[in-house]
């Protein structure tokens, strides 16, 4: 039990600190070099390795940046009126429950944030920011249907074509994972998960938000479910889980066991 409650303890204490698991400014600091070609008719790759951005009619940027020295930055063209410039990240990130980002516009440019849980190949959940001039903070929450490794695409968009060249800027953007309250421990026998050592399947005896843990700390699964709902996790690795979940505002938690 000692054990159980130590593990318990350190899970959560790695998912409260590492809340906020990515973020970029699109700064040199961060490898992404400036340029002033807004027009590439090509998906050009900026950032460090293993963390790049694909971006098409745009680039880091040093014009006008929202936060720091740089921002990333689409530019729209009444030369070019199709071509709408769009970036996203060329690389898969785990566990994410929303997206934060700044964003500013000229001539009422707007942006359409959405996920891809195939590698870039499908664009899913598209949601449509209504811009301003002045720099905002917005929040695109992730479908809890949406698991494993996602990549997320902000695209420039426009209810009304503008009448002259115009740009979409967008910085600070933050990846968050799913975070819980202190939990009271004896609270954690709550019957989350009927069944707790299991080969393929999770079987939850109440409604709530749930995330699945490995003794890593890290969110290996993330679902909505309701009584009786069943879980798919015969793709873990055996070994133990922590299983969470939100029940009357209430945090608590199971350990489960995968054969």
């Amino acid at each position: 039990m000692k054990k159980f409650y130590s593990l318990l303890a350190a899970v959560f204490l790695t998912a409260t600190i590492n809340a906020q698991i990515y973020s970029t400014g699109f700064e040199s600091s961060d490898s992404f070099s400036s340029d002033n070609v807004y027009n590439n008719t090509t998906v050009t790759f900026s950032g460090a390795a293993g963390k790049q951005w694909g971006t098409f009619y745009g680039t880091p940027s040093t014009t006008s940046p929202l936060t720091g020295n740089q921002s990333m930055q689409m530019r729209w063209y009444t030369s070019a009126t199709s071509s709408k410039g769009y970036t996203y990240t060329n690389f898969n990130t785990t566990g994410v429950e929303k997206v934060t980002f700044s964003a500013a516009n000229t001539n009422g440019i707007n942006v359409i944030v959405s996920y891809s849980a195939n590698n870039g190949t499908t664009w899913l959940s598209p949601q449509t920011f209504t811009l301003t001039t002045t720099k905002t903070e917005y929040t695109y929450n992730v479908p809890s249907s949406a698991t494993g490794g996602l990549r997320f695409k902000f695209e420039l968009t426009y209810a009304t074509a503008p009448t002259a060249t115009s740009r979409l800027y967008i910085d600070d953007v933050k990846f968050f994972a799913p975070t819980m309250a202190a939990i009271d421990a004896a609270k954690g026998k709550t019957n989350l998960v009927k069944n707790t050592i299991v080969s393929n399947e999770l079987i939850f005896g109440t409604s709530a938000r749930v995330s699945v843990y490995n003794t890593a700390g890290q969110v290996v699964k993330v679902a909505e479910v309701t009584e009786n709902t069943r879980l798919e996790v015969s793709a873990l690795p055996k070994g133990t889980y922590i299983v969470t979940g939100l029940i009357n505002g209430q945090a608590v938690s199971q350990k489960v066991i995968k054969k």
